[in-house]
């Protein structure tokens, strides 16, 4: 082959590449159209206008790196238009099934593929049936068969009508377009970023292989910062007055399950190290056992009474308080003839009363207490100078499934900034009889009443309907937990521990030896997973916005 002859069938191989990139940023911006119908609408007319240039620009931008990087060079390198066109593709294909497998992912999860979310992904696809994870498996196989046939009608279409397409003369202008519509995007959002202009930098997150998406804009994005307290550092948006209350999620829908035993909880307020060596010692001549969970308990009282009672973060707990309401699994099992006994000894604190929550919602004292075999649960509210008068409680209720636990750890009170988050300074003590508990890597106070009413009542979608807990007697992985102690939120997950404040600011620490890793930031899914799941029983006016 000639000189010129090979320099003019790299000229027509680059060409041809051209308009098998153009073809292909067609299909990305069809598909990247409902990443932006899947996305809250945008709040402002300079918020819509970035978006459409974002689009435009970055489904541009996207196809034609993957042409620079892996197409150009071989139309320099093997330029064998055949084998050119195999290969491209096959690389289109592939690019267009991930793209599509990314977008069904986020128009169900609000996040994009990772190693994270496909786990995520196989986990929920294996809750619905067994095996669902190769029937997805094997759909991708098929869709990128039938797009790889595609994309070879697509090279060999514009290779054979390559000068008919070159006459059209819209080659130019289409990419002074998308030229125009990436770099504008970028120096809108630059100005956006440095003003925390939040209708911008809160659609970071909308298209794969983006900006990488901040704890802060998420946090507002989600509504747990307002922008303008976050430039301040001072207030929080999960104020009372910002919450509207959506509790219970939905109508519980709940049938009374065949057992009928009754059930007895123990709660401490608060023990100290060595009263919790008292307990254990009790516990175990009454034959409870130590449930073998790390169950972390609150850093005060309050909290970690209203997570108990409710198994909601507790942010929800001033508005709860304001709007008088009681827990919503009460009605079902008033329904279900099951009596709800509330007792406190008289060393209970008063700080720490029902009617706080709700008027009706009052405490009988603790000579009250008159267990009964069946259809019963007795709630009995202790302190730690009540540990002496435990063992007869205990004997009273030799019929009952028992649970015993505490509400804050041993030394709390003392304990200094982000230190106190730390497992072991969390812990709380945790026993119990006929539960049959398995072991738990890590709990929380909201896992104990859906453990407790997990016997007595079985209720359509769970118990997330009236709580962000689980029923600790259920199978299943329980990483990440998600801890609200305000104003910080804590996720624990399997080796870190990731801590965010009311600010926006977070720090992410080694799970074991609680080491600060720095530089490291806490991943994207875990935090839209988490801050999602805390939200659930909101409808503020930015949940209205997101279509939630």
């Amino acid at each position: 082959m000639g000189k010129h002859q090979r320099r003019d069938k790299i000229a027509r191989l680059i060409s041809w590449g051209h308009w098998f990139t153009f073809i292909n940023i067609l299909l990305c911006l069809a598909l990247g159209a409902l990443y932006i119908e899947t996305s809250p609408t945008s709040p402002s007319a300079l918020a819509t206008l970035y978006g459409i240039l974002n689009w435009v620009g970055h489904f541009a931008f996207l196809p034609f790196v993957f042409f620079i990087i892996l197409i150009f060079p071989l139309c320099l390198l093997v330029p064998y238009s055949r084998i050119l066109r195999g290969w491209s593709a096959l690389i289109g294909s592939l690019g267009i099934v991930a793209l599509a497998a990314d977008l069904l992912f986020y128009r169900q999860y609000g996040y994009h593929l990772n190693s994270y979310s496909l786990a995520q992904m196989a986990k929920d696809a294996e809750t619905v049936f067994a095996g669902a994870s190769f029937l997805i498996i094997l759909g991708v196989l098929l869709g990128f068969l039938v797009l790889l046939g595609f994309e070879l009608l697509i090279a060999n279409y514009t290779w054979k009508h390559l000068q008919d397409l070159q006459r059209r003369r819209i080659g130019a202008p289409a990419t002074s377009v998308f030229v125009f519509c990436f770099f504008a995007s970028h120096l809108i959002h630059v100005w956006a970023d440095a003003e925390l202009y939040e209708p911008i930098t809160q659609q970071d997150d909308m298209f794969p292989l983006s900006y990488p998406t901040t704890a802060k804009t998420l946090m507002a994005k989600h509504g747990f910062i307002d922008v303008e307290s976050y430039q301040a550092q001072q207030q929080m948006l999960m104020a009372a007055n910002n919450i509207k209350l959506r509790y219970p999620q939905n109508d519980l829908l709940c049938t009374k399950q065949n057992t009928d035993q009754a059930i007895t909880v123990f709660v401490f307020d608060r023990l100290s190290a060595e009263q919790q060596v008292r307990l254990t010692e009790l516990a175990g001549a009454a034959q409870l056992q130590p449930v073998e969970a790390r169950l972390l308990g609150h850093p005060s009282r309050e909290g970690g009474l209203f997570q108990f009672l409710y198994g909601l973060p507790d942010f929800y707990q001033d508005t709860i308080e304001q709007q008088n309401i009681a827990p919503a699994y009460l009605k079902p099992l008033d329904d279900f003839g099951v009596q709800v006994n509330w007792l406190a000894s008289e060393h209970w604190g008063n700080e720490l009363t029902l009617t706080r929550y709700s008027e009706q919602w009052l405490t009988e004292p603790l000579g009250s207490f008159a267990p009964k075999a069946r259809n019963q649960i007795n709630v009995v509210f202790l302190s730690a100078d009540d540990l002496a008068a435990l063992p007869g409680l205990l004997e009273r209720s030799a019929r009952h499934k028992i649970m015993v636990t505490a509400l804050a750890p041993a030394g709390s009170e003392s304990l200094l900034g982000q230190e106190q988050f730390m497992p072991k300074n969390m812990a709380v003590p945790l026993f119990e009889r006929g539960f049959d508990i398995p072991a738990q890597p890590v709990a929380g106070l909201m896992d104990i009443m859906p453990t407790v009413l997990g016997d007595l009542m079985s209720c359509a979608g769970g118990t997330k309907n009236f709580s962000n807990g689980e029923n600790l007697t259920a199978d299943g992985e329980r990483w990440p937990l998600i801890e609200t102690y305000s104003p910080y939120i804590v996720i624990y997950d399997a080796n870190e521990i990731t801590i965010l404040d009311n600010t926006g600011q977070f720090s992410v620490y080694d799970f074991d030896s609680f080491e600060l890793k720095k530089g490291a930031e806490p991943p994207v899914p875990v935090l839209i997973d988490a801050l999602k799941d805390l939200k659930r029983f909101s409808r503020d006016d930015r949940s209205s916005n997101d279509g939630q």
